[in-house]
């Protein structure tokens, strides 16, 4: 067993460098988090890995939502903040009640 063998054992696969594009609101939080689903899924991420990237992908005012994230959240609370306050579904159910009220 070599050196970097017996270095790895234990460890995650290694996977190529990926460039995780930072998130600041201007563009789809659904296309943004499909992507990064499916790198999650091939980096064969844990919860806590995943927490760690989101967290570290969030810039501008869309990280602000950090400020309300309990520390031990897990990746699914931080998602689902997210959806709440930045994602398409409420704003679709704002626009339908702001159409109503015309």
């Amino acid at each position: 067993m070599s050196w970097l063998t017996a270095a790895l054992t234990g460890m995650k696969a290694m996977h190529p460098l990926i460039n995780l594009q930072a998130y600041d609101g201007s563009g789809s939080l659904e296309i943004m988090l499909t992507k990064f689903r499916h790198m999650a899924a091939y980096l064969c991420w844990d919860d806590e890995d995943i927490c760690h990237h989101l967290y570290t992908s969030l810039e501008g005012e869309v990280a602000q939502v950090l400020c309300d994230v309990s520390p031990h959240a897990m990746a699914a609370d931080l998602v689902c903040l997210l959806q709440t306050r930045f994602g398409t579904q409420l704003q679709a159910e704002c626009f339908k009640a702001e159409l109503h009220a015309s």
